[in-house]
């Protein structure tokens, strides 16, 4: 099967979206399909963009078609939000195409209409009808506007997009094939380019040539195959000849941006003769190996039946809120909403005050954003302090300091080139305490007076532009 050829045509709403797309809809494929002069739309999608369209396609006669796939909005005499073409050859059986609209601007709960036609080889293409109901997804019998008659309420469709909110998402899919079978767990897979920035749970669907219990192992590294530790997880379920589905839970283990992630699986007990659905593909950001051998073994194919779940990053900018401690002398801040409301209800006894500075900051890697690593140190007792930096080579330092303890990625927030916030962002200047209270202090703020009366007044060091907020 070859690899699908996706260009963007245009796009006709607001740039500037987040590189990194949750699935916010996904159809099950049926493997047979109905003709591309049927539309069909999405009501009430819940997506800030519109990334990438995963729709499967066969032809009688085997051939490379070009394939035109058109968003509007509301209705099929709509604006048009996207154009994404596909040129690719298309068969019989029934195979995916990847449609990429870049990252479409939307007001969540829109309704999109897709049209599709061939505009380069033979035209008589059919598009997967889809598998069940799906919720939101209706098929029409033609295109005429606004939205024709109903024909269904399915389609084989898998959509990525930046969700409205920060959250648990679909982090990542690779739809079920219909028709396939599986292959074997020894296998190996990866996914790069991760979008997400925890993994909750991982499913795959297992089959077995004999019925019975199996004990099965995933073991989730980053990187390679003998790369860091994320988790490692097992669950025990009967098998049977039918596929069905199997939910690793690798409890929200934190991944950084943008990020590899490879996937083994062993049979712990109950016989080895169980195989993992290959997926209808191919799909991005996926590739199943002849093994597991590190650091990346051969390529086999793109495409694994998996879906990952876990959170993403949004548009939206978090606010970042500063406390004084009286008691210390120490400032502080953070981005965490639970953290921040215990605060403000009055937790470790009402000693962290807001001062009524903010900055923004983002949830994850979007628009370029890098994390920000937070460590807290109590070597200074009775005083205690936290410190945060974007610089990789100041967090890998500390990490390495038993003096300090690594808690989190506390936010994704830019950094300044040199000195200089690009693209209308915010300069955040940092001060150093010089240890003035017996413990180090960093305070992050916008404010030059603030920075400048710091300096010369309160005679804290001046240590320059460290973070780039969004507006």
């Amino acid at each position: 099967m070859s690899r699908a050829l996706s260009v963007v045509a245009a796009c006709a709403l607001l740039a500037g979206a987040p590189a990194i797309a949750a699935t916010l809809v996904d159809c099950p494929f049926k493997g047979s399909g109905d003709p591309l002069s049927r539309g069909f739309y999405v009501a009430d999608y819940d997506g800030a963009t519109l990334s990438t369209v995963t729709m499967g396609h066969a032809a009688a006669l085997a051939g490379e078609r070009t394939i035109v796939l058109t968003a509007r909005l509301h209705a099929y005499n709509g604006g048009v939000l996207g154009v994404a073409t596909v040129t690719r050859e298309i068969g019989p059986a029934m195979s995916a195409s990847v449609f990429d609209f870049g990252h479409v601007r939307l007001i969540p709960g829109t309704t999109i209409a897709f049209t599709q036609a061939v505009v380069a080889g033979d035209p008589a293409v059919s598009y997967d009808r889809g598998d069940g109901q799906c919720p939101g997804i209706t098929q029409t019998i033609d295109t005429a506007p606004p939205l024709s008659e109903d024909a269904g309420d399915s389609v084989g469709l898998v959509i990525t997009g930046s969700p409205e909110l920060a959250g648990i998402a679909t982090t990542f899919s690779c739809p079920l094939d219909p028709s396939a079978g599986g292959d074997a767990t020894t296998r190996g897979f990866f996914v790069s380019d991760y979008g997400g920035i925890k993994i909750d749970t991982i499913t795959l669907f297992h089959r077995a040539t004999t019925n019975g219990l199996r004990r099965i192992r995933l073991t989730a590294r980053l990187g390679t195959y003998d790369g860091p530790l994320l988790a490692t997880t097992s669950l025990q379920r009967q098998l049977t000849a039918t596929r069905s589905a199997s939910v690793f839970d690798l409890g929200g283990v934190e991944v950084p941006a943008g990020s590899t992630i490879t996937i083994v699986q062993e049979i712990l007990s109950g016989g080895t003769d169980v195989t993992h659905d290959i997926g209808f593909g191919p799909c991005a950001g996926v590739e199943q190996t002849v093994g597991s051998a590190a650091p990346l073994d051969t390529f086999r194919r793109a495409s694994v039946g998996v879906t990952v779940v876990g959170r993403v990053a949004t548009a939206e900018p978090l606010t970042v809120v500063e406390y004084f401690h009286a008691g210390f002398g120490h400032y502080f801040t953070s981005a965490d909403r639970d953290e921040i409301a215990g605060l403000d209800a009055g937790a470790y006894g009402g000693a962290f005050v807001r001062t009524g500075q903010t900055f923004h900051a983002r949830d994850g890697p979007a628009a370029g954003a890098l994390p920000v690593c937070r460590f807290f140190t109590v070597a200074f007792a009775p005083k205690s302090s936290h410190f945060y930096t974007a610089d990789p080579v100041e967090c890998a330092g500390l990490k390495a300091n038993p003096a300090w303890q690594y808690e989190k990625i506390a936010f994704y927030i830019a950094a300044p080139k040199g000195q200089v916030c690009l693209g209308g962002d915010v300069p955040v200047l940092r001060l150093y305490n010089d240890g003035m209270t017996g413990a180090p202090n960093h305070r992050f703020t916008e404010s030059q007076a603030i920075y400048d009366d710091f300096v010369a007044n309160q005679h804290w060091t001046p240590e320059g532009v460290r973070f780039c907020a969004p507006l």
